[in-house]
This record gives C-alpha cells, structure tokens and sequence, in this order.
C-alpha cells in the first residue's frame, strides 16, 4: 500500500507541476514575450521551448527535495552502445516517414482532423528554433513520460499495463480533447516505451525522438507532396517494415546482450 500511495503521490505531482507551469508559463508568454511581428507569428513554437526549459528544473527539484530521487538515475542516463544507438535512430526513422506519409492522405488533410495544425504549428519555425525544440524539447518529454511516470508505473504495475498507462497520459497531455491526435501520440508513446525497456537508456527513445521529428521536418519544407494513394500506402508499407524491422532487432540485441533482464519477457 505504501508503494502505492507513493507511486500515486509522485504520478500527481509531477503532473500537478507539469499544469502548474504550463498555464503560467503560457501567460507570461503572452503578456511579456510575444511579439506580434512576422518572426513571432512563424516561430509560435518558441512557446514550448521556452515552457520546456523551465519545466525540467522544476521536475528535478520536486523529485530531488519531495521524493528524495536523483532524476538522472530514476530516468537511466546511461551510455548506450552503438547498436543500440543505430536501432533507435532506425525506429525513429521509419515513425516520421510513416507519420508524413500518412499525413498526406485525403482524408487526413480534412479540416476535422488536427495533423495538419499540427505538423504547421511544429515545423513552420526557423532552422534554429526547432533545433531547439529537437534537442531540449524530446530531452525533457522523454525525461518526463518515460524516465519519470513510466518508471513510476513499473514499481507497482505490470511492464505492459505501464506501458499503456503512460502512452495514454502521453495522448492526453499532449493532444488533449483530439481523438485523432491522443491515438497517434498514444501508438507513438507505446514504441519509444518499448526501446526504452529494451535498452534501459533514457537516450534510447530520445534519439528515435531526434530521428522522427527531424525527418519530418526536413520533408515538410523540402520533400514532395502528393495524395497519390498507391505511393502513399508504399510509403506507409515501406515505413513499417522499417519500424518492425527495427524492433526486431532492437529485441534480438537484448536478447544477445542480457543487459536488460526487466525487458526479456515482454
């Protein structure tokens, strides 16, 4: 019951303090940081670069002075080797070309559907700002759903039940009140969990992250557009035997390594 309690209290605060600073910091952006001018207008997502950089000291503090826990421990910032770093950034790879692929789908394009926004909102921005938001922006998410409320979870839960437990926090925080969008933060929440088992590094998913988004980026301003559904599906087709690939291997090297005794039987 104690671990409970404990697992409960930790899994509140950090997203007490994740809300807390969220709508503070977006009011102090609004009303001291945002310019209405061109570059404002296109590089909106400074928002969350500027939300992140705080966020992380704030969750470091809690868990360091409120629960006794070194955040760099708790999270595993260990080495990884180079496999693993090969199989993550492989991963990561295949999501963002199935993710742009995807996106071009008609009926993705919908205006009842939020991809679109979204993808505008994240990789309209200067080169600079989302490099920004590449490196510390996933330093911090992967830190806070993975490192934290994942590990969280693990103490008085079964790995697939936590697993689930934070792609569905990581849907809802992000996406809130978008169906479309929690289930596609949600499956993508669920595979960097996994490489996160797998390898026992918080760098893991932080380098599928990097690979993801940064595809994604360099296709949205420079890749070929087109709602051509048979070069669409290939694309996907193509991107999942990508990712499933990946996985495999990413499991076989576990296997062979034993270096994560948690993760051999999931």
């Amino acid at each position: 019951m104690k671990q409970w309690g404990l697992m409960l209290a930790k899994v509140g605060v950090i997203i007490g303090i994740y809300f807390a600073w969220f709508f503070t910091a977006l009011y102090i952006f609004n009303h001291f940081i945002y310019q209405d001018n061109a570059w404002f207008q296109q590089n909106t997502l400074i928002f969350i670069v500027f939300n992140d950089i705080v966020s992380f000291p704030l969750m470091y503090l809690a868990l360091k002075y409120i629960f006794k826990v070194n955040i760099f421990q708790a999270a595993r910032y260990r080495k990884m080797g180079a496999r693993a770093l090969v199989l993550s950034l492989l991963i990561g790879l295949g999501a963002g070309l199935f993710t742009v692929a995807f996106a071009q789908w008609p009926g993705i394009q919908s205006e009842l559907v939020q991809f679109n926004v979204l993808f505008d909102y994240l990789y309209r921005v200067e080169w600079y700002v989302f490099l920004l938001f590449l490196l510390l922006g996933n330093i911090y998410k992967e830190t806070l759903f993975r490192g934290v409320l994942l590990n969280a979870f693990r103490g008085v839960l079964p790995l697939v039940i936590s697993i689930v437990l934070q792609g569905i926090l990581y849907g809802v925080l992000f996406f809130t009140g978008d169906i479309p969008l929690s289930i596609y933060g949600f499956l993508g929440a669920v595979i960097f969990a996994l490489i996160y088992v797998w390898f026992d590094s918080i760098w893991a998913p932080i380098a599928a992250q990097v690979a993801c988004q940064g595809i994604q980026y360099i296709l949205w301003h420079w890749g070929p557009k087109t709602d051509n559904l048979p070069v669409l599906i290939t694309g996907m087709v193509i991107s999942l035997i990508i990712i499933v690939l990946g996985m495999f291997l990413s499991k076989r090297e576990v296997r062979n390594t034993s270096t994560n005794q948690g993760a051999i039987n999931l």
